[in-house]
């Protein structure tokens, strides 16, 4: 049937044009030829067909109910174009029509104009609509309506401008409707920062629309038709008065609109609310513009209570002097901190891409127990166990900034990139660091460089060499099956080059100099989506999750757990040559998130659990610290340590006996008392998870850490 459904918009196209011509035909034969413009304004509406048709007939038109929505959607669109056509009879009947009949049809075509509009938005991506909880449409409408009236004034009453907003409106609704599609996520305002990335990993998903995005153009062609009804000024009605009236009220309009927008606090005042591991829901229940809106007001950083400049540096040395002076009275951590500065260790941090440990929903309903070397086989880690990470789903680049900075998105806020939005030339970061003892610093990605602004961050964070894309032969193209032409070729895996190419990188970068390096690797392979299917058979297992009728295939979550079984592989097998290398050589190895189909496993599975438990089980990876050298006053027995990414780094400095700054101490200082924290919040010693808000005997301490690392990070943005 793939294709079949492109004859459905070829048919209402075709009914459109025969409509059309015929009524052309019947005025022309009356001497009123049917006005160009009239027949411009019936444009759109036969282009959006053709869109649609092609879509159709390339098989990219899928959903539960294309046929019947899909269809009566196409009706609408040709619908609006011959209504389009016909305006003049609309301006005749009106004219027919008694003045308060008139006023009230007005008003009607202007509210049936917005609901149209706010359909255009919301239909393509909202499951809710018509009926959203405590919704915020009324605001959404207000604001498109002072968006239409602004574009309609400073066109001097011709409402052909208005067709601009509109557009704009509808395709933002479609950009909602593919990142939910691909990443389960709500668009935030700093993904306006990452377009670049966007656009770069685009070529890994699979598009097509559905019956609900046909729904929302249906929407915009009947706004489009709408306004086609609104009768431009007779030109010896326009005068140098009326110009500026109506320039002065389109200023007026536009200009309220913005104070609207940024002015009135969204949270405060209108009472949209927000809970950012769940802003899907959120935007879906009070609508995009006023979500968006209230995530914008939302960015900056915010200010601890009571904060000061002079009483963040005096905790920060507090801190930092309490952790030198336990560590100098601890023979252990003095043999480690000695073994450190004479050997001088590699240390190779590896980020690899979507990787987590699944077995945290209970063995997914179908027995499965996690990635094997992990947690099976690997005996001799120095830590190992769940990381607990900011992001879900995608923001690859917060885990990058939280593991390398060592500042946690907890206090910086979520939906949040400093990567994009921050200058990070001043921040302290495990580059510099190591680069300061004399360390070579590289940074792998095979990707494009400047997704998420890598590029610049990286020389900023004090890496000596990026290599990216070019440095692995190319990207790969579509097939997977071969690389562009550049040399050397680098074997692809799954949505990329594969994590073993990158440790071979590693490897050779390792071998052409006997100074110490540290390298930081951003793997690639696991990338979403997983409906590629273009894994060998030998990776996969055959999970089949009992009790779930949710929307995820089960082919889709046996390809993503054949990504982790090759990335455990190669992990394993790099970790073996390192064994047989003649150096000391240290690896930190961590999942920066996990994909975005386990939500709704967790939402089917526990969806009457506690909030903030529900949101943290979303926000779990795995990671581990493993050294090829007998550490002098640690245990290398695998011991299990929950920790968090703004921690880990910090604490695998630790482990292996390396020199840390103020800073760095000061929050090892305090990891004792709060050895994790995410913006799910944080964990105490016990095990047992708070609110920032909460009262208790940590609460001291988290208030400390959230001073210490304003200090550190924001203070002087």
């Amino acid at each position: 049937m793939a294709g079949l459904f492109g004859l459905i918009p070829l048919a209402a196209l075709a009914c459109e044009v025969v409509l059309c011509v015929r009524y052309a035909r019947g005025r022309k034969e009356f001497g009123q030829p049917v006005p160009r413009s009239s027949w411009v304004w019936a444009l759109p509406s036969a282009v959006m067909l053709c869109i649609v048709a092609i879509c159709g007939l390339l098989g990219m038109v899928e959903g539960e109910a294309p046929w019947f929505l899909g269809t009566l959607s196409c009706a609408g669109i040709a619908a609006s174009g011959v209504l389009a056509q016909r305006r003049d009879d609309a301006w005749r009947f009106l004219d027919g029509a008694g003045k308060r009949a008139r006023i009230g049809i007005l008003v009607c075509l202007v509210l049936a104009l917005l609901v149209f509009v706010l359909f255009a938005i919301e239909a393509p991506f909202n499951a809710l609509l018509p009926v959203g909880g405590p919704s915020h449409f009324w605001l959404e409408l207000l604001l498109a309506g002072l968006l239409l009236l602004g574009f309609y004034l400073l066109a001097q009453r011709h409402a052909g401008a208005c067709v601009l907003p509109v557009a704009l409106l509808f395709f933002i609704g479609l950009a909602q409707y593919f990142v939910k599609r691909f990443k389960n996520a709500a668009i935030l305002p700093t993904d306006l920062f990452a377009l670049g990335t966007a656009a770069a990993v685009s070529g890994e998903y699979v598009f097509a629309i559905d019956e609900h995005v046909l729904l929302g153009a249906a929407c915009a062609a009947g706004a489009i038709a709408l306004l086609s009804l609104v009768r431009p000024p007779a030109r010896d009605n326009v005068d140098a008065r009326s110009r500026g009236v109506c320039l002065a009220g389109g200023v007026a309009s536009l200009g309220l609109l913005a104070t609207l927008v940024l002015v009135p606090s969204y949270m405060g005042v209108f009472g949209v609310s927000m809970e950012y591991w769940y802003t899907m829901d959120y935007y879906q229940m009070q609508g995009f513009l006023p979500s968006f809106i209230a995530v914008m007001q939302d960015m900056p950083i915010h200010r601890p209570d009571g904060y000061t400049t002079e009483r963040a540096r005096e905790l920060t040395l507090e801190h930092a002097r309490a952790y030198r002076e336990q560590a100098a009275a601890n023979a252990d951590s003095a043999r480690t901190q000695e073994q450190f500065s004479r050997i001088r260790p590699s240390v190779i941090a590896i980020m690899d891409e979507s990787f987590s440990d699944l077995s945290v929903f209970d063995g997914m309903h179908a027995g499965y127990t996690g990635p094997k070397f992990l947690k099976e086989e690997l005996g001799d880690a120095l830590a190992t166990g769940q990381l607990n990470v900011s992001v879900y789903g995608g923001g690859t680049c917060n885990s990058e900034f939280e593991f390398l900075t060592g500042n946690a998105m907890g206090f910086i806020g979520p939906g949040k990139y400093p990567y994009s939005i921050y200058d990070l030339s001043r921040v302290d970061a495990l580059a510099a660091n190591f680069k300061a003892l004399g360390y070579r610093t590289y940074a792998l990605h095979p990707n494009y460089p400047a997704n998420w602004k890598r590029d610049i961050v990286y020389p900023q964070f004090g890496f000596d060499e990026f290599l990216s894309i070019e440095d692995f032969g190319g990207m790969p193209d579509p097939a997977m099956d071969k690389q562009t032409p550049n040399e050397p070729h680098s074997e692809v895996f799954h949505s990329g080059v594969s994590d073993a190419a990158t440790y071979d990188r590693v490897l050779e970068l390792l071998d052409k100099s006997e100074e110490p390096a540290f390298v930081f690797d951003v793997t690639m392979a696991n990338h979403g989506s997983y409906e590629q299917d273009n894994i060998p058979k030998s990776y996969y297992g055959d999970y089949h999750p009992a009790d779930y009728d949710g929307e995820v295939p089960d082919h889709n979550l046996n390809e993503y757990l054949a990504c982790i079984n090759r990335s455990d592989k190669d992990l394993k097998a790099f970790m073996e040559e390192l064994r047989r290398l003649e150096r000391p050589v240290v690896v930190v190895f961590f999942g920066d998130h996990q994909p975005s189909i386990t939500k709704d496993y967790n939402d089917t599975w526990y969806a009457n659990e506690d909030e903030d438990a529900h949101a943290r089980r979303e926000h779990v990876a795995y990671y581990t610290i493993w050294a090829n050298y007998d550490v002098d006053g640690r245990e290398q027995t695998s011991r299990r340590q929950d920790t968090s990414v703004d921690l880990l780094g910090i604490q695998a400095l630790d482990l292996i006996g390396a020199p840390t700054t103020d800073y760095q101490a000061a929050v090892l200082d305090i990891t004792r008392q709060i050895p994790s924290l995410s913006v799910t919040g944080y964990q105490d010693a016990d095990g047992a998870w708070h609110r920032p808000d909460d009262e208790g005997p940590t609460a001291q301490a988290y208030a400390d850490l959230a001073n210490i690392e304003y200090l550190n990070f924001a203070e002087w943005l």
